[in-house]
């Protein structure tokens, strides 16, 4: 889940050999034909990450680990275990167990119903191949552990050997969806914990927020107008462990705005992505803030992609940012902008959507789009925002500052962009210090994901 902010101050011809032999010579024999060249193997792509549901992901990973099995395994799932309260752990374990079945193939079918290892063995019996399941739910995350059996045929096999070692071993875990959380109690969207550290940044502009390095521990990137520093909120203040300063990476563009507009990027464990309208050039860092590559003047979009500068604006078609980029989801927003943000959540049917948020240049109003055409507005909205889905129920929330000129009347708002086409506030919270930047989080409990805010020399965080 990605979730970044833009702003302003306050308002991502075949040839043949023929022998020819005189009549009183000897034809010698013809070389013989080299066997034709085997096809090429044909490689699977890899199992992707954050761009399908939980469940999806983690059975490809499994299937990858385990290789190729027998036809017509069972794949039988035991109780799932889990830190937090569930509404149905059984049709969650069912579910998890149809769709590993699915991506296996060949024959294999799900077992309804939780089963131990000593059940589930009776129950492939028939098949002759056991995957027993091991789903569990821990500090936010679906974890899945997958042991492959061999199964004895008879009753008696199975007695004198009622604890065998699995031939087969595998695990993955991925954080928690919206699919996933609907077997999980409503998460309400309240204020319960504002927690409050000071900053080295007293003019932060962009904020995000992931698990840069995939190291399973959440890191903060605050982008100033002159550093970009990545760290951890420790003892109420942002402890910094990687810092780079934009006159070394970039220099000052050509035509700087008076009021600095920015934004980032991060793709885990593989770069960061940082513009601000200050620099001349947009650079791409990697997990450590290192090995500088400039991607052009532009700004990156969370869900990948940038938007070049279209005067004081931003330009409504979205290029790659970088050589060798995939394509954006969005090619054209429809305007221009001057904030944008985006991300992609699960439903609860499982499917990925993408949306977008952008406001219209000078103006007040933000529009929203996703991938299936659909479109929203708002207005009364600041200059900074970010997108997320903050409980958890596969509706995005748009996260944004409020339309003032003064810190003191700022506030952060979140408003949810219903499946009924509406948007509705659902939380004001006051900021008199200020909103210059926002992000959301990445769940990290099965409660709801916390938003952070960047002020003037601090940094709130909002569960």
């Amino acid at each position: 889940m990605l979730g970044t902010m833009l702003g302003s101050r306050f308002l991502r011809a075949a040839t043949a050999t023929i022998l020819l032999t005189a009549p009183d010579t000897i034809a010698q024999p013809a070389a013989p034909e080299s066997a034709p060249a085997e096809p090429p193997a044909v490689t699977a792509p890899a199992c992707t990450r954050g761009e399908k549901s939980a469940i999806a992901e983690l059975a490809c990973e499994l299937t990858r680990s385990l290789g190729e099995l027998p036809n017509g395994a069972l794949v039988a799932s035991s109780s799932l275990q889990s830190d937090t309260e569930l509404d149905a752990p059984e049709a969650l374990g069912d579910r998890i167990a149809a769709v590993v079945a699915g991506t296996l193939g060949r024959g294999a079918r799900a077992a309804r119903g939780a089963a131990g290892l000593s059940r589930a063995r009776a129950l492939a019996s028939v098949a002759g191949t056991l995957i027993h399941l091991r789903p569990s739910i821990e500090q936010g995350e679906l974890r899945l552990v997958a042991d492959v059996y061999p199964v004895p045929k008879s009753f008696w096999d199975r007695v004198r050997d009622p604890t065998p070692s699995p031939v087969a071993h595998a695990f993955a875990s991925r954080r928690l969806d919206a699919e996933v959380r609907t077997f999980l109690p409503p998460v309400p969207l309240l204020a319960r914990e504002v927690t409050k550290a000071s900053s080295p940044e007293s003019q932060p502009v962009a904020l995000a927020c992931e698990d840069v390095d995939e190291n399973g521990s959440l890191e903060l990137l605050v982008v100033g107008r002159r550093h970009i520093r990545l760290g951890r909120i420790r003892n109420a203040q942002l402890t910094v462990h990687a810092s780079a300063e934009w006159s070394e990476l970039s220099p000052v563009a050509q035509s700087p705005l008076r009021e600095p507009i920015a934004s980032a990027a991060i793709a885990p464990g593989a770069h960061i992505d940082v513009g601000i309208s200050d620099r001349a050039q947009a650079i791409r860092l990697d997990p450590a803030l290192g090995r500088a590559q400039s991607v052009g003047r532009r700004l990156p979009w969370p869900d990948g992609g940038c938007s070049r500068f279209d005067g004081i604006a931003l330009a409504q078609q979205r290029v790659p940012c970088h050589a060798g980029d995939a394509t954006p989801t969005w090619i054209d927003f429809g305007h221009r902008t001057d904030a944008i943000a985006a991300t992609r959540l699960v439903g609860p049917d499982g499917r990925l959507r993408s949306v977008a948020a952008g406001r219209i240049a000078n103006t007040d109003t933000v529009v929203l789009r996703d991938g299936e055409g659909h479109r929203a507005q708002l207005q009364g909205v600041g200059a900074q925002l970010a997108l997320g889905d903050v409980d958890g129920d596969g509706q995005p929330e748009l996260i944004s500052g409020a339309s003032t000129l003064s810190p003191e009347g700022d506030a952060m708002l979140v408003h949810t962009w219903m499946n009924d086409g509406s948007v509705q506030e659902r939380l004001r919270l006051a900021v008199p210090t200020g909103v210059y930047a926002l992000a959301v989080c990445p769940p990290e409990s099965t409660g709801a994901a916390a938003v952070a805010i960047a002020t003037r020399g601090g940094i709130w965080m909002v569960r």
